[in-house]
């Protein structure tokens, strides 16, 4: 029975530490909202296609991304919530995750219209949100990010 136990204080302990090093993994990654851009705009709604770099700098262990839960601003309007499932960052690298979504007019104000309809680079977004790795024994653990940009342009 002993032994039991201990096979499995020492399995716990296995699983434990391997979920601390990819918390350390991601922690050590940086994050930034390469671009916000307009890619369709009819009478109902505007479409976007959000990028969001994610570099590990890392290079042997690799990182992974449970899921991401998040809100896009723009000049400080709410446009909508983001979300990222199940991205592998590997060792040395950066994954270009990405978003595509559809936002109702009516939830826009107008003025915020006028700017993306025109594809102003003077827009101010904002994505803040909770990045969620796998911890021990399942459990999920956050780890917050508050990125932005101003305008809609690549580089």
């Amino acid at each position: 029975m002993k032994r039991l136990a201990f096979l499995i204080v020492c399995f716990i302990l296995f699983f434990g530490c391997a979920s601390v090093k990819e918390a350390q993994n991601l922690s050590n990654c940086t994050y930034a909202l390469k671009s916000v851009m307009v890619s369709d705009i009819n009478v109902t709604s505007i479409s976007f296609l959000v990028t969001i770099a994610i570099t590990n700098p890392n290079k042997k262990e690799s990182a992974t991304l449970k899921r991401f839960e998040g809100e896009l601003t723009a000049n400080d309007d709410k446009i909508s919530d983001i979300t990222l499932k199940d991205i592998n960052i590997p060792p040395a690298s950066t994954v270009n995750a990405k978003a595509k979504f559809a936002v109702p007019m009516s939830t826009l104000t107008s003025k915020l219209i006028g700017l993306l309809s025109m594809g102003s680079g003077t827009i101010d977004y904002h994505l803040t949100g909770t990045m969620y790795f796998e911890g021990p024994l399942g459990v999920e653990v956050p780890l917050p990010v508050d990125i932005g940009r101003v305008g809609s342009y690549n580089s």
